[in-house]
């Protein structure tokens, strides 16, 4: 059976690359790109080719893009190159270069589907890369993620050659009359994954015949049984009632026969480290206790739960004037100041408040909670209490207090607890003549 035809088997049976679908094609110059652009060609699929040039080798990385451009024109197909200086980013972010190459040019390759209305994104690994991958993880440590190699799809990612050795691209390569760049970067053995290429591999194909072959049937089954093991996981990670806050019960975890493992394979995907999930475990009854990933998330530990959340609290502050009819706060929430008559001074909702005018006094200052706050909750008698002891008595998780807005007076008083509780000194009276309204309508 020919390669192509293995590979509409392959790709029927995984859904990977309907027909219709516009993909572009990732394309260095090397055989595997150039195989799989030609595969795809040959197929009919709508596909543009993007080339992107790292400019570390000098007059080859030059050379490449020249060789990629010609085959574009030759082809009839659309192609998109860019030129990155990729040694100044990794320098810049603190990465090594092969993490700086990878970071600029999926970021690009996304824009160019935003912008141009690509479908996909075709790169060209192949089994044997997966191979020497689930190597690589396996030498460094990882869990079951890590063994399944590398994945068909990621998003808009797809890596319709998986299936393939290197010897059938090559020989594809050679049947079809092709030409390629040879990259001599991948005989630097300074890289772990050429020393694995050149050195460990060979010694197991001659140990094992048909090893490449073998270990991909081993990754087939890791990645299926690491998918329907994500699957189960997945319902431990459940939405809360704020945008993009997400809750792992403790209790749940603790249930699991390997909880620090499952706990990991959560949490793996975000960025955090076994390191850090260990602490996670350790912790897990220390509210308040927090970790950040380098990708920018954060769990922290609250009542029976721990709490994962991307997005980092603003502490942004806003003064509230007399005339002031709508303010916009910093999460995306706004807060309307309405007149209103003492005979209708109830508030209808929590996220309401209707307080004495004549109380106020303006610029209003509305911020974040501090700790050291501290206010006179209404139906209190006038007793003041810490924020802190208020929020405790509310069981509001380490996030809901980070979340929540303080109206102020420009005296310093609190009127408001914003959405939990108003202040006594502003609450309506018998002897009230003018109310304030403010509805603060959460984002």
């Amino acid at each position: 059976m020919s390669l192509l035809a293995r590979a509409e088997a392959f790709w029927r049976e995984h859904a990977l690359l309907p027909v219709e679908m516009k993909v572009l094609v990732a394309i260095s110059g090397g055989v595997d790109s150039v195989v799989l652009a030609h595969m795809l060609r040959e197929r009919g699929q709508p596909i543009g080719l993007a080339h992107a040039n790292f400019q570390l080798r000098g007059a080859e990385s030059a050379e490449d893009e020249h060789f990629v451009r010609a085959l574009a024109e030759g082809w009839g197909l659309s192609l998109y190159v860019e030129r990155f200086d990729t040694r100044a980013y990794a320098e810049a972010e603190g990465v090594s270069i092969q993490v700086a190459a990878r970071r600029l040019r999926y970021r690009w390759f996304e824009a160019l589907c935003e912008e141009h209305g690509w479908e996909g994104i075709a790169t060209a690994h192949h089994l044997n890369d997966a191979v020497e991958t689930a190597l690589f993880h396996f030498a460094r440590g990882t869990g079951l993620s890590g063994m399944a190699g590398i994945p068909l799809r990621n998003g808009r990612v797809v890596r319709p050659l998986l299936f393939a050795t290197r010897a059938d691209i090559e020989a594809y390569a050679r049947e079809h009359g092709l030409e390629w760049r040879e990259d001599s970067s991948n005989a630097d053995e300074h890289y772990m994954r050429n020393a694995l290429r050149h050195r460990v591999l060979p010694i197991l194909e001659a140990l094992f015949p048909h090893f490449v072959e073998n270990a991909g049937n081993t990754l087939r089954h890791l990645r299926a049984a690491d998918a329907n093991a994500q699957h189960l996981l997945r319902r431990l990670l459940r939405p809360t009632e704020d945008e993009g806050v997400f809750s792992i019960s403790i209790a749940e975890v603790e249930a699991m026969p390997a909880p620090t493992d499952a706990l990991f394979d959560l949490l793996q995907p975000n960025g955090f480290t076994p390191e850090q999930v260990r602490q996670m475990w350790s912790k897990r009854h220390s509210a308040g206790a927090e970790w950040y990933s380098e990708a920018g998330y954060r769990v922290v530990v609250g009542r029976g739960e721990w709490l994962l959340t991307h997005r980092l609290v603003c502490s942004e502050m806003l003064r509230l004037h007399a005339d002031d009819l709508m303010v916009r706060l910093a999460d995306g929430s706004r807060m309307f100041l309405t007149e209103t008559s003492a005979q209708s001074a109830l508030a209808d909702a929590p996220n309401c408040a209707v307080v004495d005018a004549d109380r106020l006094r303006f610029p209003l200052l509305l911020r974040r909670w501090q700790s050291g706050d501290v206010f006179q909750p209404f139906g209190m008698g006038g007793k003041s209490q810490k924020l802190q002891d208020f929020f405790t008595n509310q069981k509001l998780s380490v996030l809901d207090k980070e979340r929540v807005w303080v109206l102020e007076n420009a005296d310093g008083q609190i009127i408001w607890v914003v959405g939990l509780r108003l202040a006594e000194p502003f609450r309506v009276t018998p002897q009230t003549s003018r109310c304030l309204k403010f509805t603060w309508i959460k984002h």
